[in-house]
Parts: structure tokens; sequence; C-alpha cells
């Protein structure tokens, strides 16, 4: 976008944007051509939507798996320290 002349920082692009400066003279400025693939940010936005959901999903299987195999053990231990706060 920029170019040094030696004393200064001049634009690459002419002020009516038809001409372009590629280094050594004055080119017509066409606009690139787009790139073809990716997919963008769209893309980018599905793949993360999509990796948060199986990390929720993850984390609540082995949460319910916790609390199948251990809630007896844990409601136990609320239990005692609900009763030795209610001890005097």
């Amino acid at each position: 976008m920029w170019w040094w002349d030696g004393r200064e920082w001049k634009s690459a692009i002419s002020p009516d944007r038809l001409w372009r400066w590629n280094g050594q003279t004055w080119v017509p400025n066409r606009p690139e051509a787009a790139r073809g693939g990716g997919g963008g940010a769209a893309a980018a936005v599905a793949i993360t939507v999509v990796g948060f959901v199986g990390v929720l999903v993850l984390v609540s299987i082995v949460v319910i798996v916790i609390l199948l195999t251990m809630g007896n053990q844990i409601a136990n231990v609320f239990s005692n320290v609900a009763a030795a706060l209610a001890s005097p």
C-alpha cells in the first residue's frame, strides 16, 4: 500500500485508484482475483460451535457417570457436614 522514495512514504495506489505502483513502474490497478477454497468465517464459526457442543456433551457425560457412581457418598458427606454445623 505504500512505498519509500528515499525521502518519504508515498501511496502505492494513485489518487484516482486506477494505477498501482509495482516497485518499478505504474501499472493498471486491477482487483485481485478471489481466492478459492477455504470456507471462510462461516466454516470457522461452525467448527467452533461443534467443538464447544462436543466439550459440553463430554463434560455432561462425565458428571452423570460420577453422580451415578458416587451420588450416595456425596449425599452422605453433605449430611455429615450439615449435622456437624447444627450440633452445638
